[in-house]
C-alpha cells in the first residue's frame, strides 16, 4: 500500500514541478526585459536612479527574481550609459543586503538609495558645484520614489490603496516608459505607444483630469531624458485631457479626443522634432484600446476605484461569503442530534426516593415484591399526568401494603409536575434552537445570494432606472369591528428603490390593540427587512420566526404582499393566510387566492408567490378577511367581484372607502377588523403617482365626503347599498 502511494506522488510531481518550473522562467525573463528596459533609463543623458531604486525594492520581496532583474539591468545599463555607471551599480549590489542582514540596520537603505542614484549620475562627469547640486536632486527624487513605492506596495498587499497607489503607478510606468524612449522601430516609438495606452487608461477610468496628469507624469519622464523636453510634455497633455473629456461621454471616443490634442497642440502651439513618430505612435495606441473588449472597461473602474477604497473588487464578495459561511457555521451549531438529547428521568425512582427509601417497609416492598410496587407507582405516576393525585388513586397491591399513601401521592405529584415543567422547556429550547437554525441558514443563504460583485449590481440599478413603463396611485381604508376603537390592520406602502413598490396588508389574531401589536410588528419588521435587501419569501420566513420567538402564547397574523416592479411591467404576490386579492382589467375580474398557514404558529411556513403581469388601467384590490365575514365566503367574493366589474371609480381613496361601505353597510360594523387597498396602475410619466395618508372616512361610520360630492358616485350606492345620502 505504502508503494503505491509513492508510485502515485512520483507521478504526480514532476507534471506539477514542470508547471512550476516553466512559470518560474516566464517570470524571470519578464523581469529580465524590464531589468534591461529600465536600465536604458537616462537622465538628461546620464544614468537614471530607476533601476537602482526598483533594485532596493526588489531585494527583500521577490529575491528569487533579483538575479533576472539585475543581468537585464546591467546589459541595458552598459548600452544606455556606458561602462562607468555599471560598475557604481555593481558595488552598490554588493552592498545591497546589509540593510537586511543584521537586526536595527534597515535604516542602511535610507544612505544606499541615495548615495547609489548619485554615484551612478554622476561619475565619468566634471566635479562641479553644478554637477553636484543636480546630483543631489537626484538622490533626493530616489529617496523619494523609493519612499512611495515602498509605502504603497505595503498598502496594496494589506488592502488599503489610495489616490496615491495610481500615482505611483504612473510613475513606474514613467520609469519604463523612460527606458523605451532611445528606442525606434521604423517610424514607431515605443515609449509614445505604451505612454498613449496609459494615457488612454487613464482618461477612459478618471476623465480629463486622470488624462491630464498622466500625460504630464509621462510626458516629465520623458523629457528628464533630455530629448523633445517641451514638445513631449504638451502634446501627451493636451491629449490626456481631450482622451478623458471624450471618453466621459463615451469611452470608445477617447481614442478619438487623443488625436484631436495631438492635432490641436501641433497646430495652434508647436510642431514636434518627430511628427511622423508621434502620429504613427499614438494612432497604433488608440488602435490598440480599440481593439479591447466592452466588458473589461467596467472591470478596470473597478480595479482602478477599488485602489483608491482600498479593496479589490472581489473583496467584497469574499467577505460576504465568509460572513455566508460563518452563519451557516453557527445555524449546524444549533442542529439537535436525537442520541445528543438527554435521556429523561425516571419518576417512578424520584418517588421512591423521595418517600419509599425513608419508609420502614422498603425492603419488603422494593426488594422482596420489587415488580409489584413498581407496576403500582408507574400506574399511579401515570395517572398523574391527567389529574391531580390523592391517596384514593392508590390501587391494588400499592394500597394495601403502603403505610404513607398521602406522601406517596404528594411526591408522585411533584415528580409529575416536575416533569411536566422539564418537559415543557425542553420543547421550548428544542423550538427555539430550530427556530435559530433556521433563522441563520436563511441569513446564510441571503449574504451568500448578495455576494455579488456591488458594482455590476449599480450598473444594473442604473440601467433599470431608465426603463420605467409604468406608475401606481393607492388608496386604503380602514374600520374596526362592531364596538372597537382600534383597528387590528396594519397596512405598508414602501418605495424599495426607483422601480420597485411593496404594498401589503396584515391581519392580526383577534381584534383590537393586542392584533394590531402582532399586524404592527408583523409590517414594521417586514418593510424593514425589504428595505434591507431580502426578498418577499425570505422576509416572511423572517418575520414568522421572529413572531415564534418573541410570544410565549400563540399569536399569529396574516400577510398579503404585493411588489409592484414599474420597470419589468410585472407583480409578485405572496399570501400567507390572507383574504383573496381582486385583479381588475376592463371589466374581467381575476380572484387571486393563496393557501398557507399565518405567521407565528409554525417553524417552516410554505411560501409560494405568485406572478402576475400588469398594463396600464389595471386595479388591484387587496382585503384582510373582515372585508368578506358579512357572508359565507364564496359569496362574498363574488359579490365583491361583480361590484369591481362595474364600478368605475378612478379616485383610489374613494374606491377604497366605496368598497368598505358596500361590503359592510353604510353605517354597520362587521364582527372583525376590515381593510381595503386599492392600487391603480397607469402608463409612466402620464400620471402622478399618489398614496393618501390621510386617516380614512370609514372612521367617522358614515359615507366619506368626497363621494357625497360626486352625482354618479352617490347614485351607484344608492343602488347598490339602498342608503340614503
Amino acid at each position: 500500500m505504502i508503494g503505491d502511494t509513492r508510485a502515485i506522488k512520483s507521478s504526480v510531481v514532476p507534471k506539477g514541478s514542470v508547471s512550476d518550473h516553466t512559470r518560474l522562467l516566464l517570470l524571470r525573463g519578464g523581469m529580465a526585459l524590464l531589468g534591461f528596459v529600465v536600465g536604458q533609463a537616462l537622465l538628461y543623458h546620464h544614468a537614471a536612479p530607476f533601476l537602482w531604486v526598483f533594485l532596493v525594492v526588489i531585494w527583500p520581496r521577490w529575491r528569487r527574481l533579483l538575479g533576472a532583474f539585475v543581468i537585464g539591468g546591467m546589459v541595458g545599463t552598459v548600452m544606455a550609459a556606458g561602462w562607468l555607471p555599471l560598475l557604481v551599480l555593481m558595488a552598490g549590489i554588493l552592498l545591497l543586503p546589509l540593510p537586511w542582514r543584521w537586526q536595527g540596520t534597515g535604516w542602511l537603505r535610507w544612505i544606499l538609495v541615495p548615495l547609489g542614484a548619485m554615484g551612478a549620475f554622476w561619475i565619468g562627469q566634471a566635479a562641479t558645484p553644478f554637477i553636484f547640486l543636480i546630483a543631489a536632486i537626484v538622490g533626493a527624487g530616489s529617496v523619494l520614489l523609493y519612499w512611495g513605492l515602498e509605502r504603497e506596495i505595503d498598502r496594496i498587499s494589506l488592502g488599503y490603496g489610495s489616490e496615491g497607489t495610481l500615482t505611483l503607478g504612473l510613475a513606474a510606468l514613467g520609469c519604463v516608459i523612460a527606458g523605451l524612449e532611445g528606442w525606434t522601430v521604423g517610424p514607431v516609438l515605443p515609449g509614445v505607444v505604451l505612454g498613449g495606452l496609459v494615457i488612454l487608461s487613464a482618461a477612459i477610468v478618471s476623465g480629463p483630469a486622470g488624462g491630464a496628469v498622466a500625460g504630464a507624469t509621462l510626458g516629465f519622464t520623458l523629457a528628464v531624458r533630455g530629448s523633445d523636453p517641451v514638445g513631449g510634455i504638451g502634446i501627451l497633455v493636451a491629449s490626456g485631457f481631450f482622451a478623458g473629456w471624450f471618453a466621459a461621454r463615451q469611452w470608445r471616443l477617447g481614442t478619438l479626443g487623443l488625436l484631436m490634442g495631438f492635432i490641436l497642440y501641433v497646430v495652434v502651439i508647436r510642431v514636434p522634432a518627430h511628427l511622423t513618430q508621434y502620429w504613427v505612435s499614438l494612432a497604433i495606441a488608440a488602435i490598440f484600446i480599440q481593439a479591447i473588449p466592452p466588458a473589461m472597461v467596467p472591470l478596470a473602474k473597478d480595479w482602478a476605484e477599488a485602489l483608491v477604497t482600498g479593496e479589490s473588487p472581489n473583496s467584497v464578495s469574499k467577505r460576504l461569503k465568509q460572513i455566508g459561511g460563518v452563519m451557516s457555521e453557527m445555524a449546524r451549531a444549533f442542529r439537535i442530534e436525537e442520541e445528543a438529547l438527554p435521556p429523561e428521568p425516571n419518576m417512578v425512582e424520584t418517588v421512591v426516593g423521595t418517600v419509599c427509601k425513608k419508609c420502614s417497609l422498603y425492603r419488603s416492598c422494593w426488594e422482596d415484591d420489587f415488580y409489584r410496587s413498581y407496576r403500582g407507582v408507574l400506574d399511579l405516576t401515570g395517572r398523574g399526568e391527567k389529574e391531580i393525585l390523592t391517596a384514593g388513586h392508590l390501587q391494588g397491591d400499592l394500597k394495601r401494603r403502603c403505610i404513607k399513601p398521602d406522601a406517596l401521592a404528594h411526591a408522585a405529584n411533584l415528580a409529575v409536575n416536575k416533569e411536566r415543567d422539564r418537559a415543557r422547556l425542553a420543547l421550548r429550547v428544542r423550538e427555539s434552537r430550530a427556530l435559530a437554525e433556521l433563522q441563520l441558514s436563511g441569513l446564510a443563504e441571503l449574504i451568500e445570494d448578495m455576494a455579488e460583485d456591488p458594482a455590476t449590481q449599480e450598473r444594473r440599478r442604473q440601467k433599470m432606472r431608465t426603463i420605467l413603463h409604468l406608475d401606481y396611485a393607492a388608496g386604503i381604508a380602514k374600520r374596526p369591528r362592531r364596538g372597537g376603537v382600534v383597528t387590528g390592520d396594519a397596512d405598508l406602502v414602501c418605495k424599495l428603490n426607483e422601480t420597485q413598490v411593496v404594498f401589503g396588508l396584515s391581519d392580526g389574531m383577534g381584534v383590537g390593540p393586542r392584533a394590531a401589536w402582532e399586524s404592527g410588528t408583523a409590517m414594521s419588521l417586514l418593510e424593514q427587512l425589504l428595505m434591507a435587501g431580502f426578498t418577499q419569501a425570505r422576509a416572511v420566513r423572517a418575520v414568522n420566526t421572529t413572531l415564534l420567538l418573541r410570544s410565549v402564547d400563540d399569536h399569529f397574523a396574516t400577510l398579503d404582499l404585493l411588489l409592484l416592479d414599474c420597470s419589468a411591467r410585472g407583480a409578485e404576490l405572496v399570501k400567507v393566510a390572507a383574504a383573496p386579492t381582486f385583479l381588475k382589467r376592463g371589466s374581467r375580474v381575476e380572484i387571486i387566492q393563496g393557501h398557507s398557514l399565518p405567521v407565528g404558529i409554525l417553524q417552516d411556513v410554505q411560501i409560494e408567490p405568485l406572478y402576475r403581469i400588469l398594463e396600464p388601467g389595471d386595479l388591484i384590490v387587496m382585503v384582510t378577511d373582515g372585508v368578506l365575514d358579512r357572508e359565507p365566503l364564496p359569496v362574498s367574493e363574488e359579490r365583491l367581484r361583480q361590484f369591481l366589474a362595474e364600478i368605475a371609480i378612478e379616485d383610489c381613496q374613494v374606491l377604497a372607502e366605496t368598497i368598505l361601505s358596500y361590503m359592510l353597510g353604510g353605517t354597520d360594523d362587521g364582527r372583525d377588523d376590515a381593510s381595503v387597498m386599492a392600487i391603480r396602475i397607469f402608463e409612466h410619466g402620464k400620471t402622478r403617482t399618489a398614496t393618501s395618508s390621510a386617516k380614512p372616512g370609514e372612521w367617522q361610520r358614515i359615507t366619506p365626503q368626497p363621494i357625497r360630492s360626486k352625482p354618479k358616485t352617490r347614485k351607484f350606492l344608492v343602488n347598490y347599498t339602498g342608503s340614503k345620502y
